[in-house]
């Protein structure tokens, strides 16, 4: 069986640490191959981060939309994509083959993890990039790119938009969220090399990025995560004014994001 580095996106908020800390162990991940991505927190950025992270809002693009341009990004995004960064340096610097990066709003996993995962190798093309899994976005099957077979647990996916009958979005790309995904150690170089500056939330992020590398992705099927119940997101500030609001607001304005 492969060993694999598992790096938990965090906020640092001690019920979600026991939570996904309890539901990791339980499902085969030993405490040694787990490593939590802490820092930053919204309220943590800085000017010399937003700086080197954010693309400018006159140059902000994805690939192929042009719609970006002149929009601003929440610092919400900003500080989870950046610790989806941070988690990808990690991998590259330490030299880790294969590694997972998870996100702490997952409730519970069905599966065993590390069983699972050694069963979508056996099961991939050996040139595969990223296989991702959330129950955040619509099943394989639903988005219509093709059947769901019992014999299968992975599935390549388009890294277009795809459109249901009646025209309407049902997946962005490659990603299923970015709750789950597993990578190797040359995807996640890659990722690496090309993340800054991004635009978005990471998801929507690496979509593009997908697009851009030609990446191979994959989704789990059928999904061994599960969302927390009730779940509240934390990428979002409370409606109450605060000193780091308006210093924040300040520093977007003089780095033009």
């Amino acid at each position: 069986m492969k060993n694999i580095k598992f790096f938990v996106i965090h906020n640092r908020d001690p019920l979600r640490k026991k939570v996904i800390l309890d539901e990791l162990n339980k499902n085969g991940v030993a405490n040694k191959d787990i490593q939590f991505v802490e820092f930053p927190n919204k309220e943590e950025l800085t000017y010399g981060i937003k700086k080197i992270a954010v693309q400018k809002r006159r140059n902000r693009h994805n690939y192929n939309d042009e719609n970006l341009k002149g929009k601003s990004i929440k610092d919400g995004w900003i500080c989870v994509s950046y610790k989806h960064y941070l988690a990808l340096e990690a991998i590259v610097k330490n030299n880790f083959e294969f590694s997972v990066i998870v996100e702490d709003n997952v409730g519970k996993f069905n599966k065993n993890i590390l069983e699972t995962l050694n069963t979508c190798m056996e099961q991939l093309p050996s040139d595969w990039d990223v296989v991702f899994d959330s129950t955040r976005a619509h099943s394989y099957e639903f988005i219509g790119e093709g059947k769901v077979s019992k014999d299968c647990i992975v599935y390549e996916k388009s890294l277009n938009y795809t459109f249901n009958e009646y025209g309407k979005i049902v997946s962005a790309g490659g990603t299923k969220s970015a709750q789950f995904y597993f990578l190797n150690y040359n995807s996640a170089k890659k990722l690496y090399e090309n993340y800054l500056p991004f635009n978005h939330a990471p998801d929507v992020w690496m979509n593009e990025l997908f697009r851009f590398l030609n990446f191979k992705t994959f989704w789990i099927e059928p999904s061994i995560t599960e969302n927390r119940k009730n779940h509240t997101s934390s990428t979002n500030f409370s409606k109450k004014i605060s000193l780091y609001k308006v210093k924040s607001k300040l520093t977007n304005f003089i780095l033009s994001i």
